[in-house]
């Protein structure tokens, strides 16, 4: 518990400084608000802090105990190497439902919450947060520079529009400007003065010889609507919050529009139903991932015999980095619908679940040799 504990910590820190620390440094949240919005994240983390934790003190106990001959006194004693590691397994099983648990329901749960109650105080004071001498990134497709701020008038204003690659695709830099709320639409409004705009080429965006010529303006606006800069929950963009009925609703929906004798439309949902049938093999396997490392830590350990912490340390972040490097390229064929990239998502699992038989196979074959070999001499002494 405690290396889950040390993970979950070290996860849970990243995410404050992402996402929440610059809020409560420039006073935009209260202190109250901000340990709410950590608990709302620490259960979507919680599922990655588990398996490497597990793995971690699984490691660490073993090799422990196989250095010091722990292991062996029990071998000795008829003890298997199986049912020496039935305990970790059932923990691994009670660990690996409580995962699901929290992939398929309290995690979406709790991180819809979480942007809801961020976008609360965004939409609270809005105007914050285009902070002078800072580049601005909160905003989706947007990077913005401001010089001077006082109050809503912006001096020397940079703002740089981006495309799905992160490329610079517009760029309009002005003398001066303003920004403005719109409560009724819920949208900021950036007006620049005095400035020129500068359009690249969508095609090569980087190609500055395709650069259009820059044209002057006197004064321009861009409205930028609040609930997608700062995303709702939305099936294009926030698949993986949905809980399991919301995935089965939209496989639904997806089949029911696969039905359709429009080509766009039916084109459309089968695109959703693969989308849909990878969030919810991808949460499956993640809650198995759990048994997988403890599958494969137990033998691991007994045969490394490491008593060492960092040792053990080191081996666990490797193997979780070679699962999670496994998961994350798999993800990236989610446009591969022939190669059905929802099944492969298993494929991390039944690695380090058969790696793990090996091993545990190998080791109590190995110690039944021995003890074989160890009993012959006494045998032919008797005769």
């Amino acid at each position: 518990m405690g290396a889950v504990a040390m993970f979950a910590f070290l996860l849970l820190m990243g995410a404050v400084v992402k996402d929440m620390l610059d809020l409560l440094a420039e006073g935009h949240m209260t202190i109250p608000i901000f340990l709410r919005l950590i608990q709302l994240r620490f259960p979507d983390l919680l599922v990655y802090a588990l398996p490497v934790g597990l793995l971690t003190g699984i490691l660490l106990t073993m090799g422990r105990l196989s250095a010091q001959n722990e292991v062996t006194a029990l071998r000795s004693a008829g003890v298997s190497i199986f049912r020496l590691s039935s305990s970790v397994i059932i923990f691994a099983i009670l660990g690996a439902m409580v995962s699901l648990l929290v992939n398929f329901y309290y995690g979406p749960r709790a991180m819809a919450s979480f942007r809801q109650e961020k976008e609360a105080i965004i939409q609270k004071n809005p105007l914050s947060f285009i902070q002078e001498k800072t580049f601005v990134r909160g905003f989706s497709g947007l990077v913005i520079y401001v010089g001077d701020k006082n109050g809503d008038e912006l001096n020397d204003l940079w703002i740089w529009q981006l495309d799905d690659e992160n490329r610079v695709k517009q760029f309009i830099r002005a003398e001066s400007g303003e920004v403005r709320y719109n409560q009724d639409q819920n949208t900021l409004v950036l007006v620049p003065y005095r400035g020129s705009f500068e359009a690249r080429d969508p095609e090569s965006p980087e190609d500055f010889r395709k650069v259009r010529t820059a044209l002057s303006f006197e004064t321009t606006s861009l409205v930028l609507p609040l609930d997608e800069i700062f995303g709702k929950v939305t099936f294009q963009k926030k698949l993986k919050w949905m809980t399991f009925q919301e995935l089965q609703g939209v496989e639904s929906d997806a089949l029911a529009e696969m039905s359709s004798s429009n080509p766009e439309i039916r084109e459309a949902g089968e695109e959703r139903y693969h989308k849909a049938k990878m969030a919810f093999h991808e949460k499956f396997a993640m809650g198995f991932s759990v048994i997988s490392f403890a599958m494969i830590g137990v033998p691991l350990g007994i045969r490394s015999s490491r008593q060492e912490t960092s040792a053990n340390l080191f081996l666990a972040m490797g193997l979780a980095l070679g699962y999670y490097i496994m998961m994350m390229s798999i993800s990236w064929m989610d446009g591969l619908h022939q190669y059905r990239p929802d099944l492969l998502f298993w494929i991390p699992n039944f690695i380090y679940q058969g790696i793990g038989c090996w091993l545990f196979i190998r080791s109590d074959r190995g110690r039944k040799l021995k003890d074989g070999q160890a009993g012959l001499p006494t045998e032919k002494a008797k005769k």
